[in-house]
């Protein structure tokens, strides 16, 4: 090439990367004219749309399609995939290859390839998306089973199913809607949710009923879904309706309906909630009867990984809220559920000896009891997740002893009033004190970026500027940040005087250095400032006068004479451990294939971890079971741990397997199987019919059959029941407590997984010579590999025709 060519090849390729995104934008019409759409316009199917005219970039390259970014309607193999979507791909623009078979030819490539549909990504505001939530839930499942994930974005949804079956992807995470025709291709997982079909319209329109005259109205439904079938039923009762199967993405045809572009389309409810959250004009017109499953899809064949699959489903299911969600506090109330996002720390959130203790925890659960909600703890990974999960809906309250700061308003955040003021000051060894800010001069301050310490340090960094500022990892509590000071592995650090407090009860070697005499320093509940509802109750609790006097039991329970130092608790669970009775949950859990965690939580409700309780009706030991029943399960010496923990599990397994093959998802089996456990089988059959009876749905058991179980203690109802009288408050407190603690088990054993890895990775990077040839095969606390297995469909039917997907 001539040095003269050079400059002229380097301005083409400026010219072409400058252009590139007026080329976007000239080639997306708002609709299928060059005229703003209108009431009465009706949006044209892709057939009918013009053909796109050569853009000024195609132009200029001629044709060499290397040079930018490919698109949803633009699935080049040679393009690169924008640099925010790290290991997320256009299927073509991925180096795929062709695998059909089951988990151990997967893992050869050492990837599990993730296909989803891009239109769903692209349709909704990322603040009501579900599907980075589906994403998250399948990365974890490639995690589990030590596969890097990879994410492949397909054109349309009709797209999913030929591709698993031709071997470019291992799995549909879409939540597809289980249909015979599509088992005739592909194996479903076990359900991950229960739906009905709605017929969506704009909340103006008339109820559709047999009778009404559809003559001139449109009904768009999305080719190669399941809603084609119900659609064309519907269009088949009403002959002036007209029925369009088009290529569009059945969340940009709900959003067409809610903008007057057309007048109805069908989607399942999952997708209805989604796209409500943030437009108010839609209804549920009508809803069909039938009740469908959804699930995640694999290729036939793969007995291996359905197995994994299915076991990955059970768990997540039962320890995670996998909804994302942004309402406010009325639709919080109607969902009977607060989620209150914090750390891991002893000043917030630990456990201790089975127990749930902290700080913010009990003041969560105060504010879940004053208005009757369940409480769903969850735990950052890192302290910028706080509030990077409010921001995506999958928290409804952050609570982890967070300051008010001028940067987290800015970034669409609300506090609630403040309940604690606390000095920042400088942490160091002992012995060392500062006199004055100026004596700072050449050390090093280390804090995180995203805590209101980081703000600190560049202030003190003006009056200082010879100060040197470190970050911290995101992953790292203010905790571990003082004990890196105190190793010398860190010079200073900025804290909260609360937390050096904290560490006094255990620790001597570090110290409060220098008051920095910040004034303003104050810790509230933050939330998403789009919530006016919930701030209002916040500030309501915060401002009560039973709250301000709890306070102040609080601080002097965990603050000022805490009788549980931080080193008994990490000792307690650094290794994974929540009884003195886990290897006997483990051992048996494996067995019957129940998740140890549970067990363990609800043996801590039944016993507090007692072999020698009895109670009043003569229940015994761990497990707390009737003589009578562990008779009947073969088990005598009740007062043995190990004996109770398998009589108790072996009844819970003969009481789990009255709840199969009738349609109750797996996580709703788990709590009928405990209330059964607590009330006895009958008690809960009854209430299943009451609930029927009353209009709740009788396979699920939070806010429905639980609801019926409390009314059997009613006279009304229990002189008609089969049963007949049930205490049934007992049961709905049995069950929504061990649910509580055993999703606490479940993020507190994470966690502390989780730093163990960080600390690894930590140690490897400081010395990766010692690391050479080493590998980490990461632990699971849940069970891992399954041993209840589903019954596979196994057929040698590869053939996938769009409509039957």
């Amino acid at each position: 090439m001539s040095l003269g060519f050079r400059p002229l090849l380097a301005c083409l390729l400026l010219l072409s990367i400058v252009l590139t995104g007026c080329d976007r934008d000239a080639e997306k019409p708002a609709t299928s004219n060059d005229t703003p759409p209108t009431s009465t316009q009706q949006p044209t199917a892709p057939s009918e749309q013009p053909a796109k005219k050569p853009s000024i970039l195609k132009k200029i390259r001629g044709d060499d399609k290397t040079m930018h970014m490919a698109e949803k309607d633009d699935l080049r193999p040679e393009a690169a995939w924008a640099q925010e979507t790290s290991s997320e791909y256009p299927i073509n623009a991925y180096n795929n290859y062709v695998e059909t078979g089951d988990l151990e030819a997967i893992k050869k490539h050492g990837k599990l390839r993730i296909l989803v549909d891009i239109s769903n990504t692209d349709s909704l505001h990322r603040s009501a998306t579900q599907q980075d939530i589906e994403l998250e839930e399948a990365r974890r499942l490639a995690d589990a089973l030590g596969l890097e994930p990879v994410v492949l974005y397909t054109n349309n949804f009709a797209e999913l199913g030929p591709n698993l079956v031709q071997g470019k992807g291992d799995i549909v995470a879409n939540n597809v809607v289980i249909t015979e025709a599509r088992k005739e291709h592909v194996d479903f997982s076990i359900p991950t949710a229960n739906t009905h079909l709605i017929l969506v319209s704009r909340s103006d329109e008339e109820k559709v009923t047999e009778k009404t005259d559809l003559k001139g109205k449109t009904l768009f439904v999305t080719k190669g879904t399941a809603y084609v079938d119900a659609a064309r039923k519907l269009a088949s009762q009403h002959p002036g309706l007209e029925l369009k199967e088009v290529e569009k993405n059945y969340v940009e045809l709900v959003i067409d309906v809610s903008e007057k572009l057309i007048d109805f389309t069908i989607v399942e409810e999952q997708i209805y909630d989604l796209v409500t959250q943030f437009k108010d004009n839609l209804e549920k017109n009508y809803v069909f009867p039938e009740e469908r499953q959804m699930s995640w899809a694999i290729r036939k064949d793969s007995p291996e990984l359905l197995a994994a699959v299915n076991a990955f489903v059970r768990e997540s299911q039962l320890t995670r809220s996998t909804k994302r969600f942004i309402g406010d506090f009325d639709d919080i109330k109607k969902r009977g559920v607060i989620r209150v996002v914090t750390r891991n720390h002893p000043g917030s959130y630990y456990m201790w000896k089975g127990r749930i203790m902290g700080y913010e925890f009990e003041l969560a659960q105060a504010f879940a009891k004053i208005h009757k909600l369940r409480l769903e703890i969850l735990v950052a990974p890192r302290h910028e997740d706080l509030m990077t999960m409010l921001q995506e809906g999958k928290a409804d309250i952050a609570a982890s002893l967070l300051s008010i700061t001028e940067r987290r308003k800015h970034a669409h955040m609300a506090f609630g009033p403040p309940y604690m003021e606390e000095k920042v000051v400088i942490v160091a060894r002992e012995n060392e004190s500062f006199n004055d800010p100026s004596e700072l001069a050449g050390r090093t301050v280390y804090v995180r970026k995203s805590s209101n310490h980081y703000d600190v340090a560049l202030e003190l960094q003006k009056k200082v500027p010879d100060l040197k500022i470190e970050l911290a990892p995101e992953a790292l509590n203010i905790q571990q940040i003082i004990d890196k000071v105190a190793e010398k592995e860190y010079d200073l650090a900025i804290a909260d005087n609360v937390s050096v407090k904290l560490e006094h009860a255990w620790r001597t070697d570090i110290h409060t250095a220098l008051d920095l005499h910040i004034e303003d320093n104050v810790y509230a509940w933050m939330l998403r400032d789009n919530n006016p509802q919930l701030l209002e109750a916040v500030n309501k609790f915060f401002n009560g006068a039973n709250t301000k006097k709890h306070l102040k039991t609080l601080y002097t329970k965990y603050f000022a004479a805490p009788k549980r130092s931080r080193e008994e608790i990490n000792r307690l669970n650094e290794d994974g451990t929540i009884s003195p009775f886990d290897e006997y949950v483990q051992k048996y859990s494996q067995e019957y294939d129940f998740d140890w965690r549970l067990v363990v939580a609800q043996m801590f409700q039944e016993s507090t971890f007692n072999p020698k309780a009895k109670s009043w009706v003569g229940a015994r030991g761990l497990m707390q079971v009737m003589p009578d029943t562990g008779k009947q399960v073969g088990e005598k010496n009740l007062f043995d741990p190990e004996t109770s923990v398998r009589a108790g599990i072996k009844y819970l397994e003969w009481l789990h397997r009255k709840f199969e093959d009738k349609g109750i998802t797996p996580e709703n089996m788990m709590w009928f199987t405990l209330a059964a456990y607590n009330a006895g089988l009958g008690h809960v059959y009854d209430a299943q019919d009451l609930a029927e009876e009353k209009g709740w749905d009788r396979k699920v058991w939070f806010n429905n059959v639980e609801n019926a179980m409390l009314l059997l203690s009613e006279k009304e109802y229990y002189t008609r029941a089969r049963y007949g009288y049930a205490r049934g408050q007992e049961p709905y407190d049995y069950v929504r407590k061990i649910q509580a603690r055993f999703r606490t088990y479940v993020a507190l054993l994470e966690d502390y997984e989780r730093r163990q890895k960080d600390e690894e990775q930590s140690l490897i990077e400081q010395a990766p010579e010692l690391f050479a040839g080493a590998f980490y095969l990461p632990q699971s606390h849940g069970s891992w590999p399954p041993s209840r297995n589903e019954s596979n469909r196994l057929t040698a039917n590869y053939f996938l025709e769009g409509a039957g997907w």
